[in-house]
């Protein structure tokens, strides 16, 4: 089955909070592969690739805040054509 491939853009609180290697530590878990990193408006963006159930998880995770300092307001999702990532880095 091929994976759902997501770009997710986290606005909020979300650089200078560990948004990052918390997304990692999340990724990580539910077997999602992909890349997350700082943009210079001050959002994060992710690319997460996986099935269907762990990618809902993962969203939902990501929506609370990674970290207890994050404070995520909105989530941008779109869905990409799979990237066939191997793991999931920190950009």
């Amino acid at each position: 089955m091929e994976p759902h491939c997501l770009k997710i853009i986290a606005h909020g609180l979300v650089q200078g909070v560990g948004f990052r290697y918390g997304t990692l530590q999340i990724a990580n878990r539910l077997t999602i592969t992909g890349t997350v990193q700082n943009l210079s408006d001050g959002t994060v963006k992710i690319i997460a690739e996986g099935n269907h159930p762990n990618l809902k998880e993962f969203i939902h995770l990501i929506k609370a805040g990674p970290t207890p300092f994050a404070h995520v307001t909105n989530l941008r999702i779109e869905e990409l054509p799979p990237q066939h990532y191997q793991l999931f880095m920190i950009k």
